[in-house]
């Protein structure tokens, strides 16, 4: 039998750490950012965590991010590890994973979902919840979340793209990864951040519907887009939907059958 690689001997990039969270799930949380993110959200409010490397970001054991969290302990429930995005890293996690439920700390993942499902299992069986990000729906997510080449994050003129060179198999990754693990009682949160224009959000909200109404203690979440921290603040700033449109789109949720539902604006 192949003995275990020990913690102290496993390497993150970690970009940050905070002790104490109550924003990344249920109870009071450390959150663990890790460096690079497979996406480039034109939104994105810590867009130095998208590169896989970053002059703030810096090498740490699994050993080390073990004994910070259990330094918190016991005023923390358990541990939410985010980015970037931190199934990049699955192989990884699943070791620290292990090690802190032993402990009797359950473990988070904050993700966008656009990972391989089977290559992430290991992983995925490890982990309590996934707090789960629907970045949109349609040709206009190209734009706003898959435009690597687009560093400077600069919102274009034209921001629904025709279908040429757009793998549109990889638009829609997320979805069947959220119905994969809706099952298995895996989601605590699925999260939309609503902007105008780059995909129908009341089309968006229809099809989230008809896979959360049979969960009904999973909240939907609508996050109001805000451009501060982004690269295109200015380029952002038309895109922003009102209060009052946030909410109508809450209400319209609540109609299509989906239970447990709050906005931040």
């Amino acid at each position: 039998m192949t003995k275990p690689v020990p913690l102290s001997e496993i390497y993150v990039p970690l970009h940050r750490i905070i002790p104490f969270s109550n924003v990344e799930g249920q109870g009071n949380r450390t959150s663990i950012f890790l460096q690079g993110c497979k996406l480039n959200c034109l939104y994105c409010h810590n867009p130095e965590t998208i590169p896989r490397k970053n002059s703030e970001a810096k090498l740490v054991s699994l050993q080390y991010l073990y004994d910070q969290v259990m330094n918190a302990v016991p005023f923390i429930r358990g541990v939410t590890v985010s980015g970037g995005e931190p199934t990049i890293h699955h192989k990884k996690l699943v070791p620290l994973f292990t090690a802190l439920r032993q402990q009797g700390l359950t473990c988070y993942l904050d993700s966008s979902g656009f990972f391989d499902y089977d290559s992430t299992q290991s992983l995925i069986a490890v982990t309590d919840k996934f707090l789960f990000d629907l970045k949109g729906d349609g040709l206009g997510l190209q734009t706003l979340c898959f435009e690597r080449r687009n560093q400077q994050g600069k919102v274009p003129t034209q921001i629904i793209p025709t279908t040429q060179h757009i793998k549109t198999e990889n638009l829609t990754r997320n979805w069947q990864n959220l119905a994969k693990l809706l099952p298995h009682n895996k989601i605590e949160e699925v999260r939309l951040v609503f902007i105008k224009d780059f995909f129908d959000a009341y089309h968006l909200v229809e099809k989230a519907a008809l896979l959360l109404r049979d969960y009904p203690e999973v909240l939907f979440k609508i996050i109001r887009v805000h451009s501060k921290g982004a690269r295109d603040e200015t380029g952002l700033t038309p895109f922003i939907p009102t209060m009052e449109e946030t909410q109508a789109l809450a209400e319209f949720a609540k109609q299509c059958g989906i239970q447990k539902i709050t906005t931040i604006t």
